[in-house]
């Protein structure tokens, strides 16, 4: 039996030939890597959805909340405030008893020491620390004023005393007008101390 041979006689260029589409080895792991990728981010791009949809629903439901707990909140706040408040009397209060108590032994030690011939128009302290007292009087005798400033720095509620100003107002009369300041001691208590009688009917002495 003679097999078939078949000739193409036609040239090279006029040759037919059937095209077979092949994938290569160096296209298949790219074009996988690319698939893989676009499913990765198909994947996140849909999760990502789904977490801003869930914190936004969580938004939603917390505003709601909110809302509903709001009327408590402004009552809570309303009392903190009114708590501020009381509070803040109270310790005015205290200031004000605190208060008295140190005017009375300064206004003593002040007018003690004061000499002959002079008189205060006003004592102003000042809100500074350590404090500080301005205080403005009025004399007749132009020496007097060094006398008080020197009596004044005896005092243990003074640490330091300043002439501020000192004027002739009268010449006929010769008043002299003067502004001194003094440093308080803060630490001296000038609580006043417990009346001591008290302490001597508790223990039986007259």
């Amino acid at each position: 039996m003679i097999e078939r041979i078949e000739i193409n006689l036609l040239p090279a260029e006029y040759r037919f030939h059937k095209k077979r589409f092949r994938f290569h080895r160096e296209m298949i792991y790219p074009l996988l890597g690319v698939i893989v990728t676009g499913v990765v981010l198909v994947l996140w791009t849909l999760f990502q959805e789904n977490s801003i949809s869930f914190n936004d629903d969580q938004i939603k439901f917390l505003s709601q909340q909110i809302e509903q707990n709001r009327p408590i909140q402004n009552e809570i706040n309303k009392l903190r405030s009114d708590k501020m408040a009381i509070q803040e009397k109270i310790r005015a209060l205290e200031r004000i008893s605190v208060n008295r108590e140190k005017w009375v032994k300064l206004m003593e030690e002040l007018s003690g020491r004061m000499p002959q011939y002079t008189w205060l128009l006003s004592v102003k302290e000042e809100n500074t620390i350590p404090p500080v007292l301005s205080i403005e009087g009025r004399t007749y005798s132009f020496p007097e004023v060094a006398n008080y400033m020197s009596n004044l720095k005896e005092s243990k509620y003074v640490s330091s005393v300043g002439l501020t100003d000192i004027e002739q107002m009268n010449t006929k009369e010769k008043v002299y007008k003067f502004s001194i300041t003094c440093s308080l001691n803060q630490d001296v208590n000038m609580t006043p101390v417990k009346n001591v009688q008290i302490a001597d009917q508790k223990t039986g002495k007259k």
